[in-house]
């Protein structure tokens, strides 16, 4: 998918950041033969984001538009690409698809984009967040690579809470951003999709009520399938409150449908890259997770 000397975009769709926080990033891309483009509002502030909404978005679309980069790279997390959204131009984008890597608050973004453009992105990665010394953890940067190159994706470790065999479009991220994209004109439609949910910090009964709130969406029941991530740091708020394993192995039960868990992809710096917005296949019979749309690319798993 990229090649020595392709130009990737560097943007900021969510909160500010210093010059500092990529310095390692932009050496590590630069290593593996990759020209950095730093957006020209990338380090600009305002309140919590990387600067207004308009520029955050005129940064992006600028990165679609211009047909010499070929891979755009949400530098950090925090909040505020749920801002963004009104301001980008899904048509242009549409006529200059190219995969859009993200995590955290990039949910917003991503899902989106997929609502809009119909475009496919790739979640579990942001370069200041996962790149702050010289060193990157081996499980992460072997995925990752393994995406540029087109390699498959094989991650071994997750359990399966709900047996069975599914097949649809990949959507979600962090919880509790994609459900702040109930109501909106970017929430996709949740019909014949598989849904890949994580978070972190978050008291368990938030998690049970987000959960909740996705399940009275519309067409919530024609969800086929459901990933459970890592739930990093997400506790009980008081003493007999749910653990967050019993939280989710509870909506499990409450739904007919292949549920998975403890997938590698998370708050924690092992994590998997998975495809936004691609077409995948889980099934508990074989223990895997497949992009229907590559086939040298799986993911596969072991039932615990």
């Amino acid at each position: 998918m990229l090649k020595k000397g392709d130009k990737v975009a560097f943007v900021s769709p969510s909160s500010w950041l210093d010059e500092k926080s990529l310095e390692y990033a932009v050496a590590w891309f630069e290593k593996q033969g990759f020209k950095v483009v730093l957006s020209k509002h990338i380090f600009d502030v305002d309140g919590y984001c990387a600067g207004t909404p308009l520029n955050r978005a005129k940064d992006i679309n600028s990165a679609f538009e211009d047909k010499g980069i070929k891979a755009i790279f949400c530098s950090r997390g925090g909040a505020g690409s749920l801002k963004v959204l009104p301001y980008l131009d899904y048509d242009l984008i549409k006529k200059n698809p190219k995969p859009v890597f993200g995590f955290s608050d990039s949910t917003a973004l991503q899902n989106a984009l997929y609502t809009k453009a119909g475009m496919m992105s790739y979640t579990g990665f942001l370069p200041a967040y996962d790149i702050k010394t010289s060193e990157v953890n081996q499980v992460l940067e072997k995925s990752l690579t393994g995406v540029f190159q087109a390699k498959p994706l094989v991650e071994k470790n997750f359990e399966i809470f709900n047996s069975g065999e599914a097949e649809g479009v990949l959507i979600g991220g962090c919880l509790s951003v994609f459900t702040s994209l109930c109501g909106t004109d970017y929430m996709p439609d949740l019909k014949d999709k598989i849904l890949l949910l994580e978070d972190v910090g978050e008291k368990t009964y938030r998690i049970d009520l987000m959960l909740e709130q996705l399940k009275q969406q519309p067409h919530f029941d024609g969800v086929k399938g459901i990933i459970f991530g890592i739930f990093e740091k997400c506790t009980p708020a008081d003493e007999g409150d749910e653990q967050i394993k019993e939280i989710l192995q509870k909506f499990a039960l409450s739904v007919d449908i292949p549920v998975f868990y403890n997938l590698d992809y998370g708050h924690v710096q092992k994590r998997v890259i998975m495809p936004i917005g691609a077409r995948v296949k889980m099934s508990s019979s074989t223990s895997t997770i497949q992009k229907l749309d590559d086939k040298n690319q799986n993911l596969s798993a072991k039932s615990v």
